[in-house]
């Protein structure tokens, strides 16, 4: 079912890395939500012949391999999404932010779609990710400024994350882990409700009347949850006693992560949920969804009872 009241917007779309976690689902949503607002949706990947992207073509995606020159792929396009990995950068990203320039793309979405990496502090230790995105995100203001409207939309934990133990949260033995008080609250959102929200800011920033409002960085947050309301979560949708909060020490854990530096971005997450930089609660849903007239947020309880595909 489509979305109403959606503006005049006709536009064509490019959705790079169209086939990853987060890629099939804006691709997804532009298809079938958000068809009419974008006619066109061309995606990139590195097999066309994969079942994801043979999906994606039935939907009607005009499916591109990634070896494709970014010219090609970019002609005639009004706005690019990147959901390629971090890393995949150097001569690739060059490539992708001059032809952006070259033909007339009016907005880009960085690969972003995560945690608010700008404002942690693991100098000297960093997650590769969030070094290369942090590179990539530089050389894509510096090259494009003033000409084509750059967004970074952070949008928390994937809804599909949260029930990890590496972040706390162990559903099966019904304990919780949290680096600090059970009260920590941290963003998370489904990955078709980022897929939405890509779509509503494409539309926003296309349209003349409304681009201002939207600005270079934003976040967003489908459930803003703490570590007790998840614990109360899972009891009720497992039909089991409130599980156990045990407050874990958060200096602790960040000094034993700048010894020994892991390769897993939850170890990061972890810290920076437990430094309260994953807080969402000011963010800009009513900007990108006001009233969720939209849609509905998808909530961590939604996705504990029926895991999103």
């Amino acid at each position: 079912m489509e979305s109403s009241n959606l503006g005049n917007i006709k536009a064509t779309a490019v959705i790079l890395g169209g086939t990853g976690e987060a890629g099939t689902s804006i691709g997804k949503i532009f298809l079938t939500e958000f068809r009419s607002s974008f006619p066109s949706v061309r995606i990139t990947t590195r097999d066309p012949d994969s079942p994801k992207a043979r999906e994606l073509a039935k939907l009607g995606a005009d499916v591109r391999p990634l070896s494709e020159p970014v010219e090609d792929v970019f002609s005639g396009a009004d706005v690019v999404i990147d959901a390629l990995p971090g890393h995949l950068a150097g001569d690739y990203r060059e490539r992708i932010l001059g032809a952006l320039v070259r033909k007339n793309v009016k907005v880009y979405f960085l690969s972003e779609y995560g945690i608010e990496y700008h404002i942690t502090d693991f100098k000297g230790y960093d997650h590769d990710e969030w070094i290369t995105k942090r590179k990539v995100a530089a050389a894509a203001h510096a090259a494009l400024q003033g000409k084509v409207k750059v967004v970074e939309l952070v949008t928390g934990i994937f809804h599909s994350w949260v029930y990890r133990p590496e972040l706390g949260i162990d559903v099966k033995k019904n304990v919780y882990t949290p680096l600090g008080p059970g009260t920590l609250r941290f963003a998370t959102t489904g990955k078709n409700d980022i897929g939405r929200s890509v779509a509503r800011l494409s539309i926003l920033a296309l349209d003349p009347a409304t681009t201002a409002a939207v600005p270079g960085r934003l976040r967003i947050a489908g459930h803003n949850v703490s570590y007790d309301e998840i614990r109360d979560i899972v009891a009720r949708v497992k039909g089991v006693p409130k599980g156990t909060i045990r407050s874990g020490d958060l200096k602790a854990a960040k000094e034993n992560l700048s010894k020994h530096p892991t390769d897993n971005i939850l170890d990061y997450i972890t810290i920076a949920v437990g430094e309260g930089k994953v807080d969402f609660s000011d963010n800009s849903n009513e900007l990108v969804n006001p009233g969720q007239r939209f849609w509905k947020w998808r909530s961590v309880e939604e996705e504990l009872r029926s895991p999103e595909k």
